[in-house]
């Protein structure tokens, strides 16, 4: 491992990927972990209030990457989710350490690429760290969908799926709103019919059809497209 070190820390205060540290926090600790080793911290980045969804619009970790393969150094950060949170964007990050003989280090994960062993560990925890993210937006995906096919409603009571309403009697279910059933009828027989979205929205307007709260059509071609969707009608 060569003896100079670039720090990157990320910090998202929505806490959707289960940490909270701050970049100042992130920092700390890696400066502790450098100092015991005997490496040189030469430069810190940063990116706060920033999303791990993709590595190409953080600026602060392309100048870090940037720096790292400069100096054939380290590239260092306290866990894999301030790093990416995609397996492309780890491996494509990997990679292009590897070719500027650069190597990255994990500290919460004990992931150092310098060796064999570091690289195959790194592969095999940044797949993990993708399943594992796939699997819960999928669990939260059934979940909700049961409740909704059960009649429980969810979120606000504006916000329930089109062709619902929530039941006068009950507020915290939803039944079949016979109006808005009988738009999404229409909607699937212009689909059938051949028409795309907006010339669907188009001729609901012409046919003196509206959205809910007596709102025109014309420029819901995304509400459109998830009707069809929940229709089966990709």
């Amino acid at each position: 491992m060569c003896h100079e070190v670039v720090l990157y820390a990320r910090y998202s205060p929505t806490g959707r990927d289960g940490t909270i540290e701050s970049c100042q926090t992130q920092f700390e600790r890696l400066r502790d972990w450098a100092r015991a080793l005997g490496l040189t911290v030469v430069a810190e980045y940063r990116d706060e209030d920033a999303s791990g969804a993709d590595a190409g619009n953080r600026p602060g970790l392309q100048d870090a990457l940037e720096d790292a393969c400069n100096r054939s150094c380290v590239l260092a950060v306290y866990s894999l989710s301030r790093l990416a949170r995609n397996l492309g964007d780890a491996i494509e990050i990997s990679r292009r350490l590897a070719r500027a003989k650069a190597d990255l280090a994990s500290l919460h994960d004990r992931i150092d690429t310098s060796n064999a062993m570091g690289k195959f560990f790194f592969h095999i925890t940044a797949a993990l760290a993708q399943l594992q993210r796939e699997q819960s937006a999928e669990w939260t995906s059934d979940a909700m969908r049961r409740h909704q096919e059960s009649g429980r409603r969810m979120g606000h009571k504006d916000r329930v799926p089109y062709g619902t309403m929530t039941d006068p009697e009950r507020d915290n279910r939803i039944i079949p709103c016979p109006e808005e059933e009988e738009i999404i009828g229409i909607i699937r027989e212009l689909h059938h019919a051949g028409l795309m979205l907006r010339p669907i929205c188009a001729e609901l307007d012409k046919r003196g059809k509206t959205r809910r709260k007596g709102k025109p059509w014309k420029g819901a071609h995304k509400l459109v497209a998830s009707i069809l969707k929940r229709a089966g009608e990709n």
